[in-house]
């Protein structure tokens, strides 16, 4: 047999390698690219995806290529287009080739399982209970099922149970002959852009904004809208037009907690099929929407920062919702950017982007002011809502308790008196953020991180929020042996417990990690709030991103001051940007809204403009700052970090990085320096930023490194960031 006639494949295998692996293919098997096989790898067999096959060469070893042990599949789940974008992100990020290419496969096809649908058949509403009033159900429970149903049109008892209805309420439906299964079909189905609920009548800002979106090539729409302003209906219309043309939507939002409440607009509008894919789901349950968008049985697909590589054919447009959110950011392994890696998917495709935003990036402001992107702005709140007033509390002038302000107090009183809701936010969970001897001074810290120990009073336990370390609190300083340990600080459960004091008959309803775990807590503390009449909703920057509450009037922001004096030159763009957020979600009923911030340093100019509602001035005012040194978006940045038991070997392997690095020019280095939490879980940590005015000048300083040093050592690892959201 000659060398061309053996025939072989290239396949991306876990492990550190930048590239594929290349495995003989036996002669009885068949393989595609974009298939997975099982191959040999070092002494087990592990789970890849083929990107090429090809003849042998010359330059081919074939003694010692293994050859494929089995093939997964006999059709591609990944297209030639997918494989482009894992690609490019791997070379771009400087990670592992298959870190990217195995991002795009859900945990059970990575693991090997079956690429077969597991079927749930759908629960559907008979004539009589698509016609029957819900109120004429006895039982309150089978009452809401049925009004979920005609509100929502059929669904598996898994989507069912995520809104809270469970087994025995829609069989109760079934026995009834109010409802019946109906086995779903398998066969692709084309997006029809048929609607259930009529659109919305566009005003004069939002129709500018549609025109300006082309649906035939690529090209990136900012749209720049006020919270309240409609931003949702310009994508629903933009969605209404690609589903019609036969061709389907990736939408992206940046938390969990965001995409059942999309899921619910989106299936109130479209009859076409939408499928959600985020880590709430049960590996079954993602597998599942997966191969169904895979398949092409999903019109719409919705979800977080992973969801950006779902394979769609005939996708027609991706949609990005809060762009500007550090959740799309991946902060470890492969740190890559879902925004960024969108609009690449998008530019390979030549389909268009729309990035929606109250409080724009400044990489975005500054590609949309460069004509590289679409710009349009909605400045006025939808049928005619005037936008909430700021206002500034001293707190250097304002009797205080539990870090709530007498004049906050008061005017909560004020909102809850007259029916309506008030929302809290304050950016700190737990009881308080220190335990503290008030003879001394003392504070408990972390024996394992430079960090305070959080005082969690449900628990009554002191917890390190960056590495999970947990005990009692000291009952006997360990300084001067004094017994007056007290917690320091208001979080959110201190608030909660104040504010339960102060208003006894109010519902209190706190959003944050410790009371909220999963995607179902946070639909029940949702549904809660949407039943409750008066009530104070109290929570961290869960409460911040995207939600609409009808009845809240009043938004107090307790604590901003920290995010004025952080050493990360991305601080006060991230601190403007949750201010403004989180003041968006007063008054977006009928009722008129009212923002209080309180603050020690309220005559700071950074909060001029945005107590004037103009983040366009307040970014403005950020781009004349960054331009001079070269900041992003004016140059480009990358963060390397060593961790290390010993901290002069972390120093060290930073310095001769240094070194390294100003061999190439164009390059800029600073440091090493100790991190802004400079030990973690044990660990010793310092870092390098690397910057440079050209994008081709960093990587090409960058590549030669990430080949010549091993991540991992003993003792030792380090890692790399392109455009890093945080450098220190």
């Amino acid at each position: 047999m000659t060398t061309t006639a053996v025939q072989l494949a290239d396949i991306v295998v876990p492990g550190p390698f930048s590239g594929p692996l290349s495995y003989r293919i036996p002669v009885d098997l068949s393989v595609v690219v974009g298939a997975r096989c099982q191959v040999p790898l070092r002494n087990k067999i592990v789970v890849g995806i083929v990107v090429e096959v090809r003849s042998a060469s010359n330059d081919d070893k074939l003694d010692k290529l293994k050859p494929i042990d089995t093939v997964l599949d006999a059709t591609p789940l990944l297209d030639a287009s997918l494989l482009d974008v894992a690609q490019w992100m791997s070379r771009y990020y400087l990670y592992d080739a298959a870190s990217a290419y195995l991002l795009a496969l859900p945990t059970l096809l990575r693991n090997g399982e079956s690429a077969e649908l597991i079927r749930e058949a759908r629960v559907e509403l008979t004539i009589a209970g698509e016609h029957l009033e819900a109120s004429q159900l006895k039982g309150k429970r089978q009452s809401e099922a049925l009004l979920w149903l005609q509100t929502h049109g059929a669904a598996t008892p898994s989507e069912l149970r995520r809104h809270g209805i469970d087994r025995p309420h829609w069989r109760g439906l079934i026995d009834k002959r109010l409802a019946h299964e109906v086995a779903l079909s398998v066969e692709p189905r084309a997006p029809t852009g048929q609607l259930r609920q009529s659109p919305l009548t566009l005003n004069d800002e939002q129709q500018s904004a549609l025109l300006k979106l082309h649906d035939d090539a690529f090209n990136v729409l900012l749209l720049e809208g006020v919270t309240g302003s409609g931003k949702t209906e310009v994508y629903l219309q933009a969605m209404a037009r690609t589903l019609a043309a036969g061709k389907r939507v990736l939408v992206l939002v940046p938390e969990i907690g965001l995409t059942p409440q999309t899921l619910e607009r989106f299936q109130q509008r479209f009859a076409d099929e939408l499928v959600a894919l985020h880590s709430g789901l049960t590996d079954k349950e993602r597998h599942n929407a997966w191969l169904q968008a895979q398949h092409g049985e999903a019109a719409i697909v919705v979800g977080t920062r992973s969801a950006v590589l779902t394979p769609l054919p005939d996708l027609g447009l991706i949609v990005i919702d809060e762009e500007h959110d550090a959740s799309f950011k991946q902060q470890d392994t492969l740190r890559y950017h879902a925004r960024d890696v969108a609009i690449f998917r998008a530019r390979q495709a030549d389909i268009p982007v729309i990035l929606g935003s109250a409080t724009p990036s400044l990489e975005s402001l500054h590609n949309a002011r460069n004509g590289r992107y679409q710009h349009a702005e909605l400045k006025q709140r939808a049928a005619g809502r005037a936008r909430p007033q700021l206002e500034t509390i001293d707190m250097r002038r304002q009797q205080h308790e539990h870090g709530i302000s007498e004049r906050l107090r008061y005017r909560i009183a004020d909102h809850l008196a007259q029916g309506q809701q008030v929302l809290l936010f304050l950016n700190r969970r737990g009881y308080a953020p220190s335990w503290f001897c008030s003879a001394c001074g003392w504070m408990a810290d972390c024996p394992f991180c430079d960090a305070r120990l959080t005082y969690h009073r449900g628990r009554h336990q002191t917890i390190c929020h960056h590495c999970g370390y947990q005990s009692r609190p000291e009952t006997t300083c360990p300084d001067c042996g004094s017994h007056e340990l007290m917690p320091l600080g208001a979080g959110t459960e201190r608030a909660e417990e104040a504010l339960e004091q102060w208003f006894p008959q109010i519902p209190i309803i706190r959003f944050d990690r410790d009371a909220i775990t999963t995607a179902d807590a946070l639909n029940r503390q949702l549904e809660r709030t949407r039943e409750a009449g008066p009530a104070i909703l109290v929570g961290t920057q869960m409460l911040a991103k995207g939600h609409h509450f009808e009845n809240v009037t009043l938004v107090g922001i307790l604590d901003l001051d920290a995010g004025l004096f952080s050493a990360d030159f991305r601080s006060r763009e991230r601190t403007g940007q949750l201010l403004v957020q989180v003041a968006g979600r007063a008054g977006r009923g009928d009722a008129a809204g009212e923002v209080l911030l309180q603050s020690w340093h309220p005559d700071h100019p950074f909060f001029e403009p945005l107590l004037q509602q103009d983040y366009p001035r307040f970014s403005d005012q950020l781009l004349r700052e960054r331009q001079p040194a070269g900041l992003p978006p004016f140059g480009f940045l990358a963060c390397l970090r060593a961790d290390s038991a010993y901290p002069q070997q972390a120093e060290n392997r930073l310095a001769e990085m240094a070194d390294f690095l100003l061999q190439h020019p164009g390059i800029r280095v600073f440091g090493p320096l100790p991190a802004i939490l400079s030990r973690r879980a044990g660990k010793h940590r310092f870092v390098l930023v690397v910057q440079s005015d050209k994008r081709s000048q960093l990587h090409a300083a960058l590549e030669p490194l990430v080949r010549h040093y091993p991540r991992q050592q003993r003792a030792l690892s380090w890692h790399l960031d392109i455009d890093p959201l945080e450098t220190l």
